[in-house]
């Protein structure tokens, strides 16, 4: 597997790229910064929201692998499962809560880490 930064290279608002995912997963909270991610099919946005990480990986394709998931919580999070809040279902979570999906979208995952103090 091999973990690519996509580059964003003009002024690239999350809310108009993926508006209902931001919506339910980031809901009103401020961005202190986000970063752009692809690993095989998977596209990752990491988002920093001042007092926890948020990492969501998507997929249009397939279901995300465990082993997707470990690998990227390994190489952005520098930290084991254990340490960190792993959401599934998130897709069926949306349709229930009645969010439609202008692109196909087959399976979501977020990942939590909470920053420390300093």
């Amino acid at each position: 597997m091999k973990l690519i930064e996509t580059p964003i290279n003009s002024n690239l608002n999350l809310e108009n790229t993926y508006p209902n995912i931001t919506k339910y997963i980031f809901d009103s909270r401020a961005v202190k910064f986000y970063k752009m991610y692809s690993l095989d099919r998977n596209q990752i946005i990491y988002a920093d929201l001042y007092d926890v990480i948020r990492i969501v990986m998507i997929n249009t394709k397939k279901k995300i692998t465990k082993q997707e998931v470990d690998f990227t919580i390994h190489r952005l999070l520098h930290a084991t499962r254990e340490q960190v809040k792993v959401t599934v279902g998130v897709k069926e979570k949306m349709t229930q809560a009645g969010f439609k999906f202008t692109q196909p979208r087959k399976d979501i995952v977020v990942i939590e880490m909470s920053v420390p103090e300093d």
